[in-house]
């Protein structure tokens, strides 16, 4: 059965939130790790700016072995990952580019806790950003379906709002295609009407 949105004003809202967006600079992250604990680190890393051009698309080698049962989902092997640089190496440049700029991330607050944890592992600093926004929280106020348990609204997986909105899913779970994904579904939120 179809319900109606939670709240049109949030979903007017989420819509002026991305139109605004789509008319400043900003970059896309997204990227693939070890697992989702509080020692597991990055071991892919996908930027793109807001126009969708490659900003970085690499692997990186990771300080311990990758889990089966990660590798079954990204397919980032221990042997692909073996000819990757460590975190380290990429410290610079990932400083540099994410440096002072906007950046938005589909669940950031998971891709942001995997760089400051790969960071820590080498004892570096967290990175100096502008605004950190967070596309999945943005497009689940957009989508309007309030989950009573958590209190707010329900999220849901990349693929997923894809697919709803017609957005093709394509390498999923790999961080420079989850980038493009995630900047298609910002555009397309910029383009959402009122019910």
């Amino acid at each position: 059965m179809a319900v109606g949105h939670y709240n049109p004003r949030d979903k007017d809202k989420m819509q002026q939130w991305a139109h605004n967006l789509m008319h400043g600079d900003f970059v896309v992250l997204d990227t693939e790790t070890t697992g989702l604990g509080p020692t597991d680190e990055v071991v892919q890393i996908g930027i793109i700016d807001s126009k969708g051009r490659t900003v970085l698309n690499t692997m990186v080698r990771p300080t311990r072995p990758v889990p089966s049962v990660v590798t079954r989902i990204h397919g980032l092997t221990n042997e692909k990952l073996a000819e990757a640089s460590p975190f380290s190496d990429l410290y610079v440049s990932l400083s540099s580019i994410l440096a002072g700029v906007t950046v938005i991330a589909y669940n950031m607050d998971f891709d942001w806790r995997m760089l400051v944890q790969s960071a820590g592992l080498y004892g570096l600093p967290a990175f100096r950003t502008g605004d950190r926004q967070c596309a999945m929280k943005a497009y689940a106020q957009g989508h309007g379906m309030f989950d009573l348990k958590r209190r707010t609204y329900a999220y849901h997986k990349l693929g997923e709002a894809c697919r709803h909105q017609k957005i093709p899913v394509v390498q999923a779970h790999d961080a420079l295609s989850d980038a493009r994904m995630t900047l298609a579904l910002v555009r397309k939120m910029a383009e959402f009407h009122s019910a």
